[in-house]
C-alpha cells in the first residue's frame, strides 16, 4: 500500500473528491511500476503520436 492510499485510511470521510484524485494516481503510477522514468517515456511517446503542436520551453527566446 502506498504512502497516499495509508494517509487516506486514516483520514475521516473528507475530501472525496481529493481522496478519488490520489486513488487515480495510485493507479497510474502502479500501471507503470511506481517508475516515473518510464511513464514520462511513455507520455512522450504518445505526444509525439498526437499530431499535436508542442511547446518546448526549454529552447531560449531570441530578446526582441
Amino acid at each position: 500500500m502506498s504512502k497516499t492510499t495509508d494517509i487516506q485510511s486514516k483520514k475521516p470521510s473528507g475530501d472525496v473528491v481529493l481522496q478519488e484524485i490520489w486513488r487515480i494516481k495510485d493507479t497510474i503510477s502502479a500501471s507503470y511500476g511506481h517508475d516515473v522514468d518510464r511513464l514520462f517515456a511513455e507520455a512522450r511517446e504518445r505526444q509525439k503520436h498526437s499530431g499535436h503542436p508542442v511547446v518546448n520551453l526549454q529552447t531560449k527566446r531570441r530578446k526582441a
